[in-house]
């Protein structure tokens, strides 16, 4: 039944007609833009010691960090890049674009590097500011990446905002790599016969709006591939952000778009060096913030950047710099260091040579080629998609279980300034309580992580198979490595702050 959602009756047409999409981008832009207000000016309130009352009572702060920041990653487990459809940033840099200067992307710039220095950006704001627990501070950077979003949109082509400064569309395309969902076309012959090419061309178009007796004509153009794929040529689930102008376009009814297997494209080759650094980077912020609830694990890993901070003389701030490398950087290479060395291990190759006193030895065969630095740890890091993703599931689960009950507060009363009186110095309202006891909820998170892993180890294989020749039992074990040792810290990790208290 989901194998094609264009084929199911009612929905369909709703997905063909770009009518309900663009009404769903403009309510979420309207919410960003009430974000942004309920937020201006709302800092703190005068009269109460505590530095961040309002984190989970303001409408700003609670929405962004909470509901969607939590709530977009169960998304992005089912349908990968699904958000970008509906996403009113990148909407609205797609229209501004059409006004602007029109430029192409330079090389230098389209990769995965602004996008992951703009990760790194948000969590070193996260370190001196802690703009996630302040409404005017996410009111500021909720208005920033609009100004951004129209910024890009004026000098650049098609939606540059999303390759340069959203983090969330370069995460959710590498676990588009492991969600069951894609967007195909049915049948390539079709594409290939196709002389139109309308899903993709960006023709011009006429249109007509006809009201009684009085018609009204002008000439547009039909809405092209942001990303400038050619559909019959997608292999991968992480290049396409869901836009669906080709499924509106299609002349031939051509298009596929809906459930597959898990993991479909984790055979396809490795990440690109570029992503390889952003993954890099993920993977050491989910891992050093779903650790840090185990205080014994936390402070190992952050022994290293609190000793060059004692050794440099650094003050907090200075101890903030050196954590927010140490996580992006330093720490989520170790972890795929053993993987590594274990892959370049099993190159090596043991020949006896016959002895003689006469003739020089033979030279040495040539060695095979092999992939540089980056190219491996790109092949290493696809299985660990699968476990970081479960990770990123539970720390979602956990937080929407706990801070879930402030919903009604915050609609109530988006200010948040009441809500927290109310709760937390006159005590005349209940503070909301869990939504699924925690005898539940461990269960719950421990059978996520369990599912992580296991689809990471299949994840394992699926690579290992794209590969082929004699390197494939070695990268099992070599990617093995950094899977399960990324897995023991989840575990312990969920052990200590779930079972053991």
């Amino acid at each position: 039944m989901f194998d094609n959602l264009l084929e199911i009756k009612g929905l369909g047409p709703l997905l063909r007609s770009p009518w309900p999409w663009r009404l769903v981008r403009l309510a979420g832009l309207l919410v960003l833009l009430a974000m942004t207000a309920y937020g201006w000016h709302h800092h703190a309130i005068p009269g109460v010691e505590v530095a961040d009352p309002l984190m989970y009572t303001n409408f700003a702060s609670y929405f962004f960090w909470v509901l969607w920041m939590m709530g977009v990653v169960f998304l992005a487990l089912l349908m990968g890049r699904a958000w970008c459809t509906v996403c009113p940033l990148g909407w609205i840099n797609g229209l501004i674009a059409r006004l602007g200067l029109n430029r192409p992307l330079p090389s230098w710039l389209d990769n995965f590097v602004p996008v992951t220095l703009a990760l790194i950006a948000l969590q070193l704001a996260v370190y001196f500011l802690a703009i996630h627990r302040f409404p005017d501070y996410t009111a500021a950077l909720l208005a920033l990446m609009l100004l951004l979003a129209v910024g890009a949109g004026l000098i650049f082509r098609k939606r540059s905002f999303c390759t340069l400064f959203c983090p969330a569309g370069a995460v959710f395309g590498l676990y588009a790599r492991v969600a069951p969902f894609q967007l195909r076309v049915r049948d390539g012959e079709v594409c290939n016969a196709c002389e139109s090419k309308n899903c993709v061309s960006g023709a011009p178009l006429q249109k007509r709006l006809t009201l009684g007796s009085a018609v009204l004509t002008w000439q547009g153009h039909r809405a092209d591939c942001p990303a400038d794929l050619v559909l019959a040529g997608i292999e991968e689930s992480a290049t396409c952000s869901l836009c669906l102008h080709c499924v509106q376009n299609c002349d031939n009814d051509n298009i596929v778009l809906g459930r597959r297997p898990w993991l479909a494209d984790l055979g396809r080759g490795g990440l690109r060096p570029s992503e390889t650094l952003f993954f890099l980077v993920l993977l050491g912020m989910v891992t050093a913030n779903f650790s840090k609830v185990y205080v014994d694990l936390r402070e190992v890993i952050f022994w290293a950047p609190q000793q060059a901070a004692v050794l440099l003389g650094w003050a907090s701030g200075g101890y903030y710099l050196l954590t927010a490398l140490w996580v992006a950087l330093v720490f989520p290479l170790l972890l795929l260091l053993p993987g590594y060395l274990v892959l370049r291990l099993g190159e090596l190759q043991v020949e006896t040579l016959p002895v003689s006193s006469s003739a020089p030895p033979a030279p040495a065969a040539a060695a095979p080629h092999r992939s540089g630095f980056w190219n491996t740890l790109g092949e290493l890091a696809l299985p660990l998609i699968p476990m970081v993703l479960s990770a990123h599931v539970v720390l979602a689960v956990v937080k929407l279980n706990a801070k879930g009950g402030y919903l009604p507060f915050v609609m109530a009363d988006p200010s948040g300034v009441k809500s927290y009186l109310a709760i937390s110095v006159m005590n005349t309202v209940a503070a909301p309580g869990v939504l699924i006891p925690l005898d539940i909820l461990k269960w719950l998170a421990l059978a996520l992580l369990i599912g992580g892993y296991l689809l990471a180890l299949a994840g394992t294989r699926r690579a290992a198979a794209s590969l082929g020749g004699e390197k494939v039992k070695t990268y099992l074990l070599a990617a093995m490595v950094p899977v399960t040792l990324v897995a023991a810290i989840y575990g312990s990790t969920l052990f200590t702050w779930l079972f053991i208290r």
